[in-house]
């Protein structure tokens, strides 16, 4: 019983997470920039901290760069079809669905393919889903999660600029966009 609890208790974090994030996924999402700030914060050090594990082998970061590329690629997909909207209790954003769904589906197929390989190898023991190390062992679970960094820290650093120049005062400006053209307000 308690191996079960080991693979349960995960699962059912997991879980909760699908549930958090499909449900800011669809529709318009509450900009709030301490919630960005440490968001972008956590991804960096995290980011920061598998790079330095994976020094112990070098060969790694190819998987690193990829991912690294791959997460630019979509962030920078992201910006362009990011829409603002200003409501009574203050600035809304929202991506593309399916830039969104694919980061979600890439974080949890690498996920479940990870605990697969670990409920399938023979000494389950030795694999600690809470070692970061993992991470580092595995250049293709490590380029996963730079693809899911690189995305997260460039959309964000990105809503965390555009909201400085967003106020309430521009919805009375004449033009319904930004100079950027995926600026959309609306009363």
């Amino acid at each position: 019983m308690q191996d079960a609890a080991h693979y349960i208790l995960p699962l059912l974090f997991i879980a909760f997470f699908i549930y958090r994030r499909i449900k800011r996924t669809v529709g318009f999402q509450p900009l709030r920039r301490r919630r960005l700030i440490v968001r972008t914060s956590l991804f960096s050090v995290f980011g920061v901290v598998i790079l330095a594990l994976g020094f112990v082998h070098p060969i790694h970061f190819i998987g690193y760069g990829l991912g690294l590329a791959g997460g630019t690629l979509l962030g920078l997909t992201a910006i362009r079809h990011t829409r603002f909207e200003h409501r009574a209790d203050g600035w809304y954003y929202r991506t593309h669905l399916w830039i969104d769904i694919t980061v979600l589906v890439l974080f949890l197929g690498r996920l479940a393919y990870r605990y697969a390989a670990i409920a399938v190898s023979s000494t389950p023991s030795n694999m600690n889903p809470a070692d970061f190390s993992q991470f580092s062992k595995d250049p293709v679970t490590a380029g996963a999660f730079f693809i899911i960094v690189s995305y997260y820290v460039i959309f964000f650093g990105y809503l965390l600029r555009e909201e400085k120049k967003l106020d309430p005062p521009a919805l009375h400006a004449t033009t319904p966009t930004s100079p950027a053209g995926n600026t959309t307000i609306a009363e």
